[in-house]
């Protein structure tokens, strides 16, 4: 098999690189379409976010460096408080870079993850609070002419004072635009029924549908639709009724629910006209106060009625049989729209979801009887001081969502390295995860035919297992917990160590089996 080869910061040529006026100074993420890195202005000494488009990618797609070059232009024309600040545009020997601020913090989706590992949801006034303020930057945007057409839990930036920051304009477009760019779609979980259908047909109400989504998760913890594949979920947000979100938490008041599912219309014009609206209308079915000091409209010199929408009375939902005739934009070589109708029968409807649920219920049976057989799966951690290898002898893959590897006693909610940063929240069978220190030797892990998720740290903050740690302390093991309860204690490494192995049996679960089905 083919070795994923993971990206080695420490022979990046960039870092080090002056671009406008930044100095690279090290990797923050690294992505299929750019590169973020940290850089520095000694004239300022102001620290940025530096997004780099390389010159292999732009090669590959032609629009790219077009949509790099609209989303410098397009964001730094925005003046909001909570809209990324563009410092810099410009390109440096090949490569498209975007100098933006550095914002110290995580992102919702981040944050999202950390509640649902807790078992609980974000408070339902931080919520609000978070999000009235993406929607009075894209109030702002939308006055502008302006549709981010890509609003998704990691797409928003908590600051340290939890001050929401709307970010990655990649996808924008503006209104007057006849045509889009390339074949960028948004993202499935979060995307509006017009913009999966065709992309150019995004309107600002295609991100209040979004921000809709992306608040019924905050109150239920889950999206409204899901699916094994995008294509599923998108042909739901196409044409399946979104599940009433009392039936996911009962607690929601009936008056917020008409509005969730209001701003989760099929179409467009049947929803809020502008996304302060609709929060407002979410606060004032809370019970809530929903005057200007409430929801300020920060940095806005024009009303959001400027360009009015009208919101008639909503017409009966379709039937449940009721065929999607379009096919998504979004699958260019897909077949004629006709060949999907028998598929989403069985995708929608409640006999159709009935018969899924039943389906995936027998299938768990049936893995489960095959992993009673097989005597449970063994996980092997081979690390020294500089690499740390996960490795199972599983024919399946390892949902590792709720893995944490913990150092010191602390606190049950503390993880020095959660599994949900690893790609897809899986390890598939006969692959590894594999976190290693910079500058160390990046050769391919003993017994993995490919590495899922491999990670360079930053910092020996998270080197769980090493005995010192940034502080001085000494700590003889490290505890591997799933679901908050240990199942396994494993001893640390000190500086030099050899490699050093532990092993244990991986709890069975149906998370797992679930893993196992998809394809």
């Amino acid at each position: 098999m083919t070795v994923k080869t993971p990206f080695d910061a420490s022979k990046d040529p960039l870092i080090g690189q002056q671009l406008g006026d930044y100095r690279l100074t090290s990797l923050l993420a690294s992505g299929g379409m750019a590169r973020i890195y940290r850089g520095i202005d000694h004239k300022l000494q102001r620290h940025a976010a530096v997004k780099v488009l390389l010159e292999a990618q732009t090669q590959d797609d032609y629009t790219l460096a077009k949509r790099f070059q609209r989303e410098a232009r397009s964001v730094a024309a925005l003046e909001h408080d909570n809209i990324i600040t563009i410092y810099q545009y410009g390109e440096y020997e090949g490569a498209y870079f975007l100098a933006m601020k550095l914002v110290k913090g995580k992102d919702l989706a981040q944050e999202l993850k950390r509640l649902k590992r807790s078992s609980g949801r974000m408070d339902i006034g931080r919520g609000l609070r978070i999000l009235e303020q993406v929607a009075s930057a894209l109030d702002y945007a939308h006055v502008r002419g302006i549709v981010h057409r890509d609003i998704k839990p990691s797409n928003i930036l908590l600051d340290e004072d939890d001050k929401a920051i709307l970010t990655d304009f990649g996808l924008v477009m503006r209104l007057s635009a006849e045509t889009t760019l390339g074949t960028a779609f948004g993202t499935p979980r979060y995307i509006a029924p017009e913009q999966a259908l065709a992309s150019n047909k995004a309107v600002p109400q295609s991100d209040i549908y979004a921000l809709a989504v992306i608040l019924y998760e905050v109150l239920t913890g889950e999206t409204p639709f899901n699916g094994d594949t995008p294509m599923q979920i998108a042909l739901s947000h196409i044409g399946d009724p979104p599940p009433p979100p009392r039936t996911k938490n009962p607690e929601i008041p009936q008056a917020v629910e008409d509005e969730i599912l209001r701003a989760l219309e099929k179409e467009p014009e049947r929803r809020h006209g502008s996304a302060g609206a609709f929060i407002r209308s979410i606060k004032k079915g809370y019970g809530e106060q929903t005057s200007s000091a409430t929801l300020p409209d920060r940095g806005m010199d024009m009303p959001v009625t400027a360009h009015p929408v009208s919101v008639p009375a909503p017409k009966p939902p379709p039937t449940d049989h009721t065929p999607v005739t379009a096919k998504p934009a979004w699958m260019p070589n897909a077949p004629p729209a006709a060949k999907f109708t028998l598929p989403l029968h069985h995708l929608r409807g409640r006999r159709g979801r009935m018969a899924a649920a039943l389906g995936a219920v027998l299938l768990v049976m049936v893995l489960a009887l095959l992993l009673m057989g097989r005597g449970g799966t063994t996980v092997t951690l081979v690390y020294n001081d500089t690499n740390f290898v996960m490795r199972h002898d599983a024919s399946f893959a390892l949902n590792v969502f709720a893995l944490q590897f913990v150092r010191g006693q602390d606190g049950q909610d503390r993880d020095d390295y959660a599994g949900d940063r690893v790609k897809g929240d899986q390890i598939p069978a006969g692959e590894c995860l594999w976190l290693y220190q910079p500058g160390s030797e990046a050769a391919k892990p003993a017994g993995c035919d490919e590495v899922q998720s491999a990670e360079q740290l930053p910092t020996e903050k998270r080197f769980f297992w090493r005995a010192e740690d940034v502080n001085g302390e000494n700590h003889p093991s490290f505890e591997v917990r799933y679901n908050r309860q240990v199942i396994a204690t494993c001893a640390t490494v000190s500086a030099g160590a050899g490699n050093t192995e532990c092993r244990f049996a991986w709890p069975v679960s149906t998370a797992d089996m679930t893993a196992t089905a998809a394809p």
